[in-house]
């Protein structure tokens, strides 16, 4: 059994955790901002009745 599931994470959550320790141990003249920016996400959520949409869609805050 692999280590990421022996952890009870999904495989998604795993690649995810190497990304971001790959990007933080870049040297600093790596760090540029295109780097950087593909660490950020943007997710909206939306309420569906009878499969239709209920209403316009709501980003998600941490």
């Amino acid at each position: 059994m692999s280590a990421w599931r022996k952890a009870g994470i999904t495989y998604n959550g795993y690649v995810n955790i190497a990304a971001q320790t790959v990007r933080k141990a870049l040297k600093n003249e790596l760090k540029t901002n295109t780097v950087l920016a593909r660490s950020k996400t943007e997710a909206k959520f939306v309420s569906f009745e009878n499969g239709a949409p209920k209403g316009e869609p709501v980003p998600i805050q941490q």
